[in-house]
C-alpha cells in the first residue's frame, strides 16, 4: 500500500472521529444557551472534521491515479469527463462525498470517470481520476482519451477551451458516446452555451424543461435563475434529448450515484451495461 493512500484512509478516518465528537458535542450543549463559547468550539470540531476528511480523501484520490491499476492505464474502460476548471468545487453542504465523486459512482459499471486536472493543484480533488499535462499537450490528451473512451461525459459550461472540446467531440466521436451534463448552472448561461453550439457547429440543444419547486436541486441561489439539473443525450442523427435527473419532494441535499444512474438508463443501454 502507497503512502499516499495509508496516509488518505487515516485522514478519513481521523475526519470522521473529530466531525463525530464535534456533532455530538454541539448536540449536547445546544440546549443550554449559558455554554456558548463551548458551543462555538465544538461547532469548529465539527469544520475541521469535515476538512481533515476531505483531505483524507484528495490524498486517496491521488494515490488511486498513480497505482499500478489506475484507470488512466486502461484508457478503453473510460468515462471521459470535460468541464471547466470553474466546476472543480468543494462546499461543506455536499455531505460526505461530492457531485462528482456520485458521477463516478453512477457511471462505474460504463467505466471509470477520468479527467484534465487543474495544473495548479498540489492534490487532486476526489471524484474523476485526475491526469496532469502541460498547457502545450492538453488538446492532444483529450482528443486521445476522447478517441478511446466508452463514454464522454461534458458539463455545460463557459470557456473557449470547452467549447473546443465540444467542437472537438462533435466532429470525432459518434453522437451515442456524447453525453453533456447540466448541473449548477445558470438558465442564461446555459442559453449562450445552447447559442455557440447553434451557431458555430450546427447542433441544436434542447429547450429546458419547467423546474417545479418540489424537483429544485440543493442549489436554493438559482432555485429560479438556474436550469434544471439533466443530461443530454443523441440519436444517430443528432437529434437531442433533455433526461431530467429525478428527485424526490423531500431531497434538497447534493445528487447522489442513484439520481444520476436513473437519468443514465439509456447510457447503460448503449454500452450494453446491466442497469439496476
Amino acid at each position: 500500500m502507497s503512502a499516499s493512500k495509508t496516509a488518505g484512509i487515516c485522514l478519513k478516518v481521523l475526519g470522521i472521529a473529530i466531525a463525530v465528537f464535534g456533532y455530538y458535542g454541539f448536540m449536547h450543549f445546544s440546549g443550554h444557551l449559558a455554554q456558548e463559547l463551548e458551543m462555538v468550539l465544538l461547532l469548529g470540531v465539527l469544520l475541521l472534521g469535515c476538512f481533515v476528511h476531505f483531505a483524507g480523501r484528495r490524498l486517496a484520490a491521488k494515490a488511486r491515479a498513480e497505482s499500478p491499476d489506475s484507470p488512466l492505464r486502461k484508457p478503453e474502460a473510460t468515462v471521459l469527463y470535460l468541464r471547466s476548471f470553474q466546476s472543480d468545487t468543494w462546499m461543506l453542504g455536499q455531505g460526505v462525498t461530492s457531485e462528482e465523486e456520485q458521477l463516478s459512482k453512477a457511471l462505474r459499471r460504463v467505466g471509470e470517470l477520468i479527467a484534465i486536472g487543474r495544473p495548479s493543484e498540489k492534490l487532486p480533488l476526489p471524484g474523476a481520476v485526475r491526469m496532469y499535462v502541460s498547457d502545450a499537450e492538453w488538446q492532444s490528451a483529450v482528443t486521445e482519451h476522447m478517441a478511446s473512451a466508452r463514454v464522454v461525459v461534458l458539463r455545460a459550461g463557459a470557456g473557449n477551451g470547452l467549447f473546443w472540446e465540444l467542437r472537438e467531440a462533435i466532429s470525432k466521436i459518434p453522437p451515442e458516446k456524447l453525453v453533456i451534463l447540466v448541473l449548477g448552472i445558470k438558465k442564461n448561461a446555459y442559453h449562450e452555451f445552447a447559442g455557440m453550439a447553434q451557431n458555430d457547429l450546427g447542433i441544436q440543444l434542447p429547450a429546458l424543461p419547467a423546474r417545479m419547486i418540489w424537483r429544485a436541486s440543493s442549489y436554493w441561489p438559482g432555485l429560479i435563475t438556474g436550469a434544471p439539473p439533466g443530461f443530454i443525450r443523441f440519436s444517430a442523427n443528432w437529434t437531442p434529448e433533455f433526461v431530467t435527473i429525478p428527485f424526490g419532494p423531500l431531497r434538497f441535499r447534493n445528487l447522489d450515484h442513484r439520481a444520476f444512474k436513473a437519468a443514465l438508463k439509456p447510457v447503460f443501454e448503449n454500452n450494453r451495461v446491466k442497469w439496476q
